[in-house]
């Protein structure tokens, strides 16, 4: 029995279901209220068995939708008050930040919270944000359409991952790109270079290398990396290149799209000469709306459904809603058991509100996941062979259906 993994991507909201309310996301007092349902609800996913938390980057979402503002923040807030979860993001933008800084702060985040944490990258898909903080290198969020933005995007996407590994993995490093130059052409006069590092600089005193303080903890080469993927087969061949895992929250009747996309990300790891098999190559996810009855499952997906068309399959993103985890929990069992069985993956992420529906309501979709899928799930692992499939059987539920 593989040992598989549950991560939690939190969707903060500052704004109740039903709500009206013009700028929630300005208001200070609703920020402290999210911070300490987010507490009580990871501290209450480790005692139940999940493993990870994890969030997306949104800037400046005054409306009081998705404020994700800053996830290693965040990663680092949870850590501080769990024992054993992973931290990690969905994705930092990749493209309109400073990819020198982003590499300390990812490898600080590494240390402080002793290796638990995983990083994760995006394009960025919000012009709002995305355009306004790569101003100053002409970069806004863009689709796959192969436009001169959408080149551009994608060139300081893989420029900027290049140098944040390899920061990571090198002492020093000397990097002269479309964006960046490590270091940029300047003099430098410092006692302690010149004592301790004087091939940093060159006869006339000219910076010829750079680090960072610190590097990661995890040096396997480094800390495990994850990337969100929609249908772009180009993003999914960069990171089969580069060793990095794919996130896919697409919807079920989409699954020979999944097979095709895990088929080239397969063969395109093989030709750059990494054995890799499908429990790396991909994680899958959905969206959590499991209540404790049928009717409160339904009115949680009635809910979620209305949300994700008003926010999400809607303009800026138009896209559309992905797979849900919102069955009884025998049905949410037989889901991911069979998503194992088709396509070898060991690994989901549950997308998953706060400050959306009541607290209640979301501590107990964490609980009916938990108890449904993880611990039987997790009591077979524990207890069966682990060269044989596994046979489990559901636990009766009053909750029977899926909405």
């Amino acid at each position: 029995m593989p040992d598989f993994q549950f991560t939690i991507l939190v969707v903060p909201y500052m704004r109740r279901r039903g709500e009206q309310v013009a700028l929630p996301g300005s208001d200070p007092a609703r920020w402290q209220t999210l911070m300490h349902q987010v507490k009580t609800q990871m501290q209450f996913a480790e005692s139940v068995g999940y493993d990870g938390f994890a969030m997306t980057e949104q800037h400046m979402q005054i409306e009081g939708i998705e404020t994700t503002t800053n996830p290693l923040f965040w990663d680092y807030f949870v850590a501080q008050h769990t024992e054993t979860m992973r931290v990690g993001q969905l994705g930092m933008n990749l493209t309109a930040v400073n990819p020198i800084k982003l590499a300390e702060d990812l490898a600080m985040l590494d240390h402080f919270t002793g290796g638990r944490m995983f990083a994760g990258f995006s394009r960025g898909n919000t012009p709002r944000w995305t355009g306004t903080f790569g101003q100053h290198i002409d970069i806004t969020s863009t689709e796959s359409d192969k436009s001169e933005a959408d080149q551009r995007n994608r060139r300081a996407f893989y420029e900027n991952w290049h140098l944040v590994k390899s920061l990571w993995t090198q002492e020093k490093v000397s990097i002269k790109g479309e964006f960046w130059q490590a270091p940029p052409e300047m003099e430098w006069h410092f006692p302690p270079t010149d004592d301790w590092d004087p091939g940093a600089v060159d006869e006339n005193k000219i910076l010829k290398e750079i680090g960072i303080v610190p590097r990661p903890l995890q040096q396997d080469p480094h800390p495990a990396i994850y990337a969100p993927f929609s249908y772009s087969m180009e993003t999914s061949k960069f990171w089969a290149r580069e060793g990095g895992k794919m996130v896919s929250f697409v919807r079920p009747e989409k699954q020979d799209f999944i097979h095709k996309a895990l088929d080239v990300f397969l063969d395109e790891a093989r030709g750059a000469g990494r054995d890799t098999a499908p429990a790396q190559a991909l994680a899958l996810g959905g969206h959590l709306t499991m209540g404790r009855t049928p009717a409160e499952s339904a009115d949680l997906y009635n809910g979620f459904e209305e949300l994700f068309n008003w926010a999400y399959n809607a303009p800026p993103y138009v896209v559309p809603m992905g797979r849900v985890f919102g069955g009884s929990r025998e049905q949410e069992l037989d889901h991911v058991l069979k998503l194992h069985e088709d396509f070898g993956v060991t690994e989901f992420f549950l997308w998953h509100h706060v400050g959306y529906f009541e607290q209640d309501q979301e501590l107990a979709m964490l609980n009916e996941f938990a108890q449904g899928v993880i611990a039987p799930m997790r009591a077979t692992t524990e207890s069966g062979p682990s060269t044989q499939a596994p046979d489990l059987k559901p636990s009766p539920s009053s909750n029977s259906i899926r909405p």
